[in-house]
């Protein structure tokens, strides 16, 4: 086996975005006079937002909208508070810059609007490094499913196999190993300690921790 191809998560791996879809989704979710916190969006991370509207729908027994047009309503706040902050993590540009150098092709697969990765690629000056922008939204499954990164892969022109996923999620974690592809995880730091991890082939704290010497080890 010969790696080729790395593909990211974009939130939490590549933005700092999670504390604003959090963020999002307690605002919107309050509004609509249902008492979402921190607390229930930490539970939920990884999940697409429709899932996220129909389990608070039927934890508090309320339906004010669709919960299609909830899910609208969360990204489109989330994706206002993104493009505005742009916060990219520690070590992205220099992380790309590196593994473009080195010869791998990148995706990103996301179950984020595929608005949002291209715009906020564009704006953070990333979007040339990737070779396909793999949205969850416009496939029928979204993470824990494989079908995102095995939809990247095959757009990279690249066996699944031959492909490292980067993730941030137990739920992108496990969407990644059914992908069949090697997983490094990058949690959040209050998360490091979760024993799930072990799922994933190795387990850094940074981006920057990425380095030539890792890599070769899944070859």
């Amino acid at each position: 086996m010969t790696i080729q191809a790395v593909i990211f998560d974009m939130d939490g791996v590549l933005i700092d975005s999670e504390p604003l879809w959090k963020q999002a989704g307690v605002d919107i979710f309050n509004a609509f006079d249902i008492p979402a916190t921190w607390a229930d969006m930490v539970a939920l991370t990884g999940l697409p937002s429709l899932a996220i509207a129909k389990t608070m729908y039927q934890r508090h027994n309320k339906s004010p909208i669709p919960p299609e047009d909830m899910a609208t309503r969360i990204n489109d706040y989330a994706i206002s508070l993104i493009l505005a902050k742009r916060p990219l993590m520690p070590g992205v540009k220099e992380t790309l810059e590196k593994l473009h150098r080195l010869g791998y092709k990148m995706a990103i697969a996301s179950a984020s609007p595929r608005k949002l990765l291209a715009e906020i690629t564009e704006k953070c000056g990333i979007a040339d490094y990737f070779g396909y922008l793999s949205s969850a939204t416009e496939l029928d499954y979204n993470k824990p499913h494989p079908q995102v990164y095995l939809h990247a892969a095959k757009m990279l022109g690249v066996e699944a196999k031959n492909c490292i996923g980067i993730e941030d999620s137990v739920v992108g974690m496990t969407a990644v190993k059914a992908a069949s592809m090697s997983c490094i995880v990058i949690p959040d730091a209050s998360a490091r300690n979760d024993k799930r991890w072990s799922l994933a082939d190795a387990q850094l704290n940074s981006l920057t921790d990425i380095n030539e010497t890792l890599l070769r080890r899944f070859d």
